[in-house]
């Protein structure tokens, strides 16, 4: 009886931290924010804390522009820490690119954990519509 009484009980200890290791232990909101100016577009990647204790992370603002026409292509990543307090909201980066008519650009916020594993993410990708009109 007491064998399996044990092989029981270390059963569901191991089903336990199964369970508890499914759930996502940060409640971080990735957001990228588009405002078109003119020629020009204005991206910024904000942070959202959608939990009642205080929060840090580290983050990647990727932009990469293609020119569907010349082939040119520009990559800028911005990156860095921050905290948040509770239900807080936060701008972490802005970045302005101008925007022709032949360009693509694809937008990437990242927010990674102290093991750098992916906690949170946002894509929005300008000009792809032309693309599909081809």
């Amino acid at each position: 009886m007491q064998f399996i009484n044990r092989h029981i009980t270390i059963f569901l200890l191991l089903f336990s931290f199964l369970i508890y290791g499914q759930v996502p232990q940060d409640k971080i909101k990735a957001k990228i924010e588009i405002e078109r100016v003119e020629n020009s577009v204005k991206i910024t990647g904000t942070a959202e804390n959608l939990t009642e204790v205080i929060r840090s992370a580290a983050y990647r603002l990727s932009v990469i522009k293609n020119n569907n026409k010349s082939s040119n292509q520009s990559n800028n990543d911005q990156v860095g820490i921050f905290t948040l307090q509770p239900n807080e909201i936060q701008k972490l980066s802005t970045s302005q690119i101008n925007l022709t008519a032949d360009d693509e650009v694809i937008v990437l916020l990242l927010f990674y954990d102290e093991d750098k594993q992916i906690i949170a993410k946002d894509r929005v990708v300008l000009g792809e519509e032309k693309k599909k009109m081809m």
